[in-house]
Parts: C-alpha cells; sequence; structure tokens
C-alpha cells in the first residue's frame, strides 16, 4: 500500500516500532479499546497484531496504517481499510434481499489525547479518498457500535448514509455505507 500524506499527517505502513507507541497510545487505553478491539492488551498481543497487520499492506493494497504527525513524527493512531465478511450483520442489498457478503470497512482508533483535533476527519477522509479514486471500489462500510458518538459524528461528517440491520441481536451496532460518487444515485 501506498503512503497517504495529507496536510498535517503522513499514513502509512505499520513498522515494528509501532507497536510500543501503538500499546502506549491505544491497546492498553480502556477507553479506546471499549469501541476498536474490546479488553486492553499486552504489548505482547500488540507486537503480535502489528507484525501480522504489517502483511496486510505488503501484499495488498488495503490493511491498517500508522497516523503519524508530520510536524514531529508522533505516532497517532492507526487507521485503514479492512475486507472482511459482514457475517455479524446483514446488510440491505441492492436486490432487497439480506446477506452477508465481502465489504471494505473503514476502520480507525486514536489515542485519547489526539480526539477533537480532526485528525481522524483528515485520517478518514483521505482514505476514502484513496479507495474511490486509486482502488475505484463501489463502496465502502464503516460499523460502529451505538454508544460510539464520535464515530457516528465522523460517519456523518464523511457522508456515510445509515443502513438498517436484519440481525436483531447485533441492536447495538449502526453500519454506515459510502457509496463511490460516480455510482450514487441521482438526488430527486
Amino acid at each position: 500500500m501506498v503512503t497517504i500524506a495529507t496536510e498535517r499527517l503522513v499514513l502509512r505502513p505499520l513498522v515494528g516500532a509501532d507497536a510500543a507507541h501503538l500499546h502506549a497510545t491505544l491497546f492498553c487505553d480502556p477507553v479506546v479499546c471499549r469501541h476498536f478491539c474490546g479488553p486492553t492488551w499486552s504489548l505482547e498481543e500488540v507486537t503480535n497484531w502489528v507484525g501480522y497487520h504489517r502483511l496486510d499492506t505488503r501484499w495488498g493494497d488495503i490493511g491498517y496504517l500508522a497516523i503519524v504527525r508530520r510536524s514531529d513524527d508522533g505516532v497517532l493512531g492507526i487507521a485503514g481499510l479492512r475486507p472482511y465478511v459482514a457475517n455479524w450483520t446483514a446488510l440491505q442489498a441492492t436486490s432487497g434481499a439480506g446477506v452477508a457478503h465481502l465489504e471494505t470497512e473503514l476502520s480507525y482508533a486514536l489515542g485519547q489525547d489526539h480526539w477533537g483535533q480532526g485528525y481522524a476527519t483528515e485520517a478518514c477522509g483521505a482514505l476514502v479518498h484513496y479507495a474511490f479514486e486509486t482502488l475505484r471500489l463501489p463502496r465502502i462500510a464503516y460499523g460502529v457500535h451505538v454508544d460510539n458518538t464520535r464515530s457516528w459524528q465522523l460517519m456523518k461528517r464523511l457522508g456515510f448514509r445509515f443502513v438498517r440491520h436484519e440481525q436483531p441481536t447485533n441492536w447495538d451496532s449502526v453500519v454506515g455505507i459510502l457509496d463511490h460518487p460516480a455510482m450514487r444515485p441521482a438526488a430527486d
């Protein structure tokens, strides 16, 4: 995967040294972990996670990237486009039938010290642009827990539309869909 530069950030492939920064910033903070990965993780678990996800971007066009502040090279968090089979929810399909199928999900996590400064919007906006302009994806999904109001707001800022779930057991999640601009239905 390429490195993506924005005004204040660089989104780059993960490197081994990121594990310690990400552990301290994200994975040992229960507030951040609550909506991203569940319980907090040990440094060993984060090191393994980084090692695994480094392979994503080495062999493909999507995966997690480190969010790095350009002014001081500080690692603020991660963002990425992730493949997943939406087996935890059946999204409304264009055919009208609910199906679990392969999607590309936008995902991110920032350390609490970096919240409220526009970094998530900047990083995720750059990934959306990359997804549509470079990868030519037809759409992006974004799954968010109903209590994660910051991510709901980000989803709205980026233009995601909300779709209904067809799995009553996943009432505590919301799914947003952002269609490629060229594939969006014409406004009435």
